[in-house]
């Protein structure tokens, strides 16, 4: 009985020391004023003070790859500075690679230069007077401006009739 105890316990042994360490959570901040720039931050879970080594690849949604890797004395959160080309909603996903992968594929959401109602009108562009803000145009620091249409239209000379297009107003 002894002897099943000590080859159970041997062949447990390998297999724990063999387990990887895996991807526990990626986070994205994106920096401020700093046009489409962000810092990715993935941290892995290691099971045991053996599992020591594990590769990843970032893959910021606009088709880069990002390799990180962890070894010996690594903290258990690594942090890279990334910027996007253009603006956009992106998803970024990590994933383990490599003869040392790490386990499992975690994923977050971004949204880099392009501002959101709630950021954009909390300090919102302000256009001349008779004029008015086009809403779905602000995008950061740019935005568009239209004449204000007046509150009543033109009373118009007895055979035309009042108009209102492309910004303009009259009598026909």
């Amino acid at each position: 009985m002894r002897g099943q105890i000590a080859a159970t316990v041997l062949v447990l042994a390998p297999a724990a020391a063999l387990a990887a360490p895996r991807i526990d959570s990626v986070s994205v901040k994106v920096l401020a004023g700093k046009g489409n720039d962000v810092v990715i931050s993935v941290s892995i879970e290691r099971p045991t003070l053996l599992d020591l080594n594990c590769d990843a690849l970032i893959d910021p949604g606009d088709g880069s790859q990002i390799p990180i890797s962890w070894n010996i004395g690594d903290s258990r959160t690594k942090t890279t500075r990334y910027e996007y080309k253009r603006p956009g909603n992106y998803r970024i996903k990590v994933a383990g690679i490599g003869k040392e992968a790490c386990v499992g594929v975690k994923e977050a959401s971004v949204t880099v230069g392009i501002s959101t109602k709630a950021n954009a009108f909390s300090n919102p562009p302000r256009c001349p007077g008779g004029w008015t803000l086009v809403e779905e145009s602000v995008q950061g620091a740019r935005y568009t401006c239209r004449p204000r249409p007046p509150i009543q239209g033109l009373r118009c000379p007895e055979g035309t009739s009042y108009f209102s297009e492309r910004g303009e107003i009259g009598c026909r």
